[in-house]
């Protein structure tokens, strides 16, 4: 089961060192936090700490639709319910890469790897089958297309 852990407000890391942990941790190239808002980090993350917690092959690291992020977060949300992570993920404000959410959200999932962490080793491209874990394009404003007359629904919202 996962030790718990909640953010006090104060953060213990800035978005330069989240994002090179995240690239040292995963051996990726994010250059902006936002980066990650496709969920397919956090599901390898998870899948790291938690084996077994979800099937990396069914994450999708090339990640370019609103249909692979919504799967992604699916999966990341079934991981946790898994390893019983009791942490409400914020999918529609990450889909929208919104900056603050972004950074909360990976700013919680660094103390949450650094104390589920059992020093386990980890080979992050050779789990992920050689496939690079590519990154929002920076300049991609958001993985949600525009409202059309209607409200969009997120699984678990």
């Amino acid at each position: 089961m996962a030790v718990h852990v909640t953010l006090n407000g104060t953060f213990l890391y800035n978005r330069y060192e989240l994002l090179a942990w995240l690239n040292e941790t995963l051996q990726t190239s994010f250059t902006k936090v936002e980066q990650a808002c496709t969920g397919a980090a956090y599901c390898q993350l998870m899948d790291w700490l938690f084996p077994g917690s979800l099937d990396l092959s069914r994450v999708q690291f090339q990640c370019d639709t609103i249909m692979h992020s919504l799967h992604n977060f699916t999966l990341l949300q079934a991981a946790f319910r898994k390893a019983g992570v009791i942490r409400h993920i914020p999918i529609e404000p990450l889909m929208k890469r919104n900056s603050a959410v972004a950074l909360t959200f990976l700013q919680w999932f660094k103390i949450f790897f650094d104390e589920n962490n059992d020093g386990r080793e980890y080979n992050a491209l050779e789990a992920r089958g050689g496939q690079s874990l590519v990154p929002l394009s920076p300049n991609a404003r958001s993985l949600l297309p525009p409202p059309a007359g209607g409200a969009f629904l997120l699984p678990n919202q």
